[in-house]
């Protein structure tokens, strides 16, 4: 995750934000997420060789499939490397099944080849046959705060309080987005059991969680702040584009900024994510797989009128 604000008029950079991949082995990151009613989940992959992204080509490609629906990631993601789509599901469905496979012909079915090249199979590569498999937690249902509630200062505190469930680990992402009038800003953050130790548990209690998590001063930058990176990048960018059917800026989560968060009216999303650890195939080294499900709340931040 990026440890400080990035200076005004500079990007985050997607291909620089990946610090738990470790430098050696073959590594997977996958999470497949269910939001509310919705019947898509988010579906986001990635495999790392020594640390450094690996494209899927040659008509090598990730299926996700459940037991009665099936996709292939085609559409890459925000980062290097990564790649995104929704799978159909309904509320019987538990288990999402991840495999590397070889299908050229579906693989390049929305992708253009020059004519030499079109019918040019290299055949699997040494990543085919590679697995993982997920399971949903339970839904999850957010309790407090109420929607559209109004923040006034970066000291606030949102409190945050959920139906309790079976221990899961807990995550909130968000998506914020800021005007002043004149110019707009939008990014993503993400808060978890590192940042907020009441997350580490899924007891329901309630977290109390700092609106400088989500806003900051562009002029001072932040050191709370963490943006969103890796497969929550990923996720989040194809959960919004699902919701707003197909109208989300496809780079929304990582705009310029223009607008100072700090002095301008931003609406803050927030996803509260229920999540449980899936299994890799043991030809892996290492990786990060989940199942999650997710609730949404929407609160206002809306700075003081200042007068000269």
């Amino acid at each position: 995750m990026l440890a400080a604000l990035l200076l005004a008029g500079c990007e985050i950079d997607g291909d620089d934000n990946l610090p738990r991949v470790p430098d050696q082995g073959l590594f997977l990151l996958a999470e497949a997420n269910r939001h509310e009613a919705e019947d898509e989940a988010q579906i986001a992959a990635a495999v790392f060789d020594d640390g450094r992204a690996v494209d899927l080509v040659g008509g090598d490609v990730f299926e996700a499939r459940t037991a009665t629906e099936r996709i292939l990631l085609t559409e890459r993601g925000p980062f290097a490397g990564s790649y995104a789509s929704s799978l159909p599901v309904d509320h019987g469905i538990q288990d999402v099944f991840f495999n590397i496979i070889h299908a050229p012909v579906e693989a390049r079915a929305d992708g253009w080849y020059p004519i030499e090249v079109i019918n040019f199979d290299p055949g699997p590569g040494e990543l085919v046959g590679k697995s993982a498999t997920v399971r949903f937690p339970e839904p999850v249902t957010i309790v407090e705060p109420a929607a559209d509630t109004v923040y006034t200062g970066i000291t606030d505190v949102i409190r945050l309080q959920w139906l309790p469930g079976d221990g899961d680990q807990m995550r909130i992402l968000s998506a914020v987005e800021c005007t002043d009038g004149l110019a707009t800003s939008s990014y993503g953050t993400v808060v978890d059991k590192d940042d907020i130790t009441g997350l580490a548990t899924d007891t329901g209690a309630g977290v109390d969680i700092p609106l400088d998590r989500f806003i900051f001063d562009l002029n001072l930058g932040s050191s709370t702040i963490r943006f969103l990176s890796d497969a929550a990048l990923v996720l989040l960018q194809e959960l919004l584009n699902r919701l707003s059917g197909g109208n989300i800026d496809p780079d929304f989560l990582l705009k310029l900024r223009e607008a100072n968060p700090v002095e301008s009216a931003c609406e803050i999303r927030l996803f509260l994510q229920r999540r449980r650890l899936g299994r890799f195939d043991v030809a892996f080294d290492d990786g990060e797989v989940f199942g999650s499900t997710s609730a949404e709340v929407t609160v206002l931040y809306i700075p003081p009128v200042t007068t000269n």
